[in-house]
């Protein structure tokens, strides 16, 4: 047998190759098998063997290049799952779904190619398709502790979110330090509402690992929504102190600092991560409800109409777009068409009705479900267009909220009125309150706004005057009824937070008793009623017996003038036609459009806006001075006709 001498030399270096990258000593490894690949021109080996060397020090560039050079001679398993990670950390996850590919013809039951491959599609965004690979992998590896963290994550990718918790707890539990487990099982639990589980697996990540950036802003999600937003905008910082460029830190801190009204911040906070990811849709969701909150409308739209190009069917930059159209007053109609994706919201309620949902079809002679959907204020604001389904041909059904129920009995045109969450009786469609306005095509000039569309029962009109103090200069002076504070609602985090904003404490409408001939009496409800024990100026309080809004538009009745902040009393005032003056806060909501101090919805409404975030000083005085007009008013009024 003859020797070729070049080829045992070429054989030696090769070998000496693999024995330096045995003993770890991968700079010589890479000097031999540099030299092996020339001596050997027409071998995959060393080029192979240059491949992995340089894919394990990070060399993914020229991992690629060798690994494709020895491919080139013919298929090899190890080569194309090599290349397949390659490929993956360089971004390139279409090239490497045929890398694994190519593997998996190979060997089909690898379970790392496996495993690459379900990677590649899920970066590929074939969400689906990864499930199925890394549960057959799993099958197979039910210990792939991976495997069961990155099956989740493709679920929640499809908003799968109770699937993916079974898949990050198997993770935790095969790996009890599993970071990105923990953390995305935090993220899980948020997206399913369990707020105080989603603190707890966030805040194990970070106890596993506290420099860990992406543990910090994942917690920021939940803790803002169990109302801890101090602790949220804190974690964001810590996630920033160790990561400065962390985009998604960014759009946390964004929303937090929208969600307690620093504004100008959350702008600042958003442009950093959009300068990071320009694409990112929460990041212009966040800018543009910060932006809108700023009273810089046509620079919400933008950015709105901008996020809902880039995800057309995600129902946030839809809504906060429709309620951008609908401020302007110009671009209503698109606006109250966009508001009902409003109903795709994970926080709107679901409710499964058995009958079809109206949406402006023929319905003469059928029954219909119209229902609240909302708050109290949206259900007395909105009733009004239940008289022109009625008009329709149609027979009403209205089911509102139980404090509602016998006021709204005295529509005309109802045939019944039922309280939220009794049986329900056979209708034939329904349609929530709130969809009416997009049924009935409403714009600026077609709002239905003819008042009272609610009328107090008389026989309460009556018993409710007797409650009411005698006024000033023979009974002649102004009455005026009082509403300083709306609801808190403390589970409620962002609606607290709203109602920090639009509240405000009794003794800061101090100056308005300084107005002549002026009874007044509180239409105060709740826990704000208790400041009524030390009134900065005498105030009638009837309410410890009223009972419902029936009750509460009987004393309206009997009173000249509502001065209230943004609550449902004042929407009550505005239904039954008595003057209200309404005081809103600088980031008012869109019902109220913008730069008017009168409402198109309720024709007897004056607005008083705040001219700056908190500043409620020049409201007041305003109205104080406005007040001293009307009952000086009022009393010459009086004395001529004595």
């Amino acid at each position: 047998m003859t020797i070729d001498a070049d080829n045992m030399s070429a054989d030696h270096v090769l070998s000496a190759g693999i024995a330096a990258y045995q003993a770890g000593d991968r700079t010589a490894a890479v000097r031999h098998f540099t030299a092996a690949a020339a001596l050997m021109p027409e071998a995959p080996e060393p080029r192979l063997l240059l491949g992995h060397i340089h894919r394990e020090t990070g060399d993914l560039a020229g991992a690629v290049a060798w690994l494709r050079a020895g491919l080139a001679f013919g298929p090899d398993f190890q080569g194309e799952i090599g290349l397949g990670f390659a490929l993956m950390g360089l971004g390139r996850p279409a090239e490497a779904e045929l890398a694994f590919r190519a593997a998996l013809a190979l060997g089909p039951d690898d379970a790392d190619a496996n495993f690459g491959l379900g990677n590649a599609l899920y970066d590929r965004g074939r969400f689906q398709e990864a499930v199925e690979i890394y549960q057959r992998l799993l099958a197979r590896r039910p210990d792939f502790a991976d495997a069961w963290a990155n099956c989740g994550n493709a679920l929640q990718a499809q908003c799968r979110f109770e699937d993916s918790l079974r898949y990050y707890r198997e993770a935790i539990a095969l790996v009890p330090d599993h970071l990105h487990a923990h953390s995305n099982l935090c993220g899980a639990l948020f997206h399913t509402r369990r707020y105080d589980e989603a603190v707890a697996a966030g805040s194990a990540a970070i106890a596993k690992a506290p420099d860990w950036p992406m543990g910090y802003s994942n917690l920021a999600a939940p803790l803002r929504a169990i109302g801890r937003f101090d602790d949220a905008i804190n974690a964001c910082f810590k996630a920033l102190a160790l990561k400065p460029d962390y985009a998604e830190a960014y759009v946390n801190l964004g929303a937090a600092l929208f969600e307690t009204g620093q504004f100008d911040n959350a702008i600042a906070a958003s442009n950093i991560a959009l300068q990071c990811r320009p694409d990112d849709v929460p990041a212009l969701c966040n800018r543009g409800v910060s932006l809108y909150g700023r009273g810089r409308i046509e620079e919400s739209i933008a950015d709105f109409r901008r996020a809902l190009a880039l995800e057309p069917q995600n129902p946030e930059p839809a809504f906060n777009l429709a309620l951008a159209l609908l401020m302007t007053g110009t671009e209503m109609r698109e606006g109250f068409a966009l508001y009902e994706r409003r109903l795709e919201r994970a926080e709107a309620p679901k409710r499964a009705l058995p009958k079809p949902r109206w949406r402006g079809e023929d319905i003469s002679g059928r029954t219909i479900l119209l229902h609240a959907e909302q708050g109290l204020g949206d259900t007395l604001q909105f009733v009004r267009y239940a008289p022109l389904v009625a008009a329709s041909g149609a027979r009403i059904i209205l089911a509102v909220q139980p404090p509602l129920a016998r006021l709204c009995a005295g529509m005309p045109g109802i045939a019944q009125v039922i309280a939220a969450g009794t049986a329900l009786p056979d209708f034939d469609l329904h349609c929530p309150l709130l969809s009416l306005p997009h049924v009935f095509g409403t714009d600026l000039a077609t709002i239905p706004a003819a008042i009272p569309y609610l009328a107090a029962d008389p026989a309460l009109v009556n018993h409710w005057a007797t409650r009411l103090p005698t006024g000033p200069v023979g009974g002649a002076g102004l009455r005026v009824g009082l509403v300083w504070a709306g609801e808190s609602r403390p589970d409620q985090p962002k609606c607290f937070q709203i109602d920090r904003r639009r509240s405000f404490a009794l003794a800061a409408l101090a100056p308005l008793g300084a107005a002549p001939g002026v009874t007044f009496i509180s239409l105060q409800k709740g826990p704000p009623a208790a400041q009524l024990a030390d009134p900065p100026f005498a105030i009638a309080n009837p309410m410890p017996e009223v009972t419902d809004f029936a009750d509460t538009a009987a004393l309206i009745a009997g009173l000249d003038l509502v001065i209230s902040v943004d609550t449902s009393v004042a929407h009550l005032a505005g239904a039954v036609g008595k003057p209200v003056w309404l005081l809103s806060r600088f980031d008012g909501c869109w019902r109220w459009l913008r730069e008017r101090s009168d409402s198109p919805w309720y024709p007897k409404l004056r607005l008083y806006r705040q001219p700056s975030q908190g500043n409620w000083a020049p409201v007041i005085t305003a109205l104080t001075s406005d007040l001293a007009i009307l009952a000086r008013q009022t009393s010459d009024t009086a004395a001529r006709a004595a």
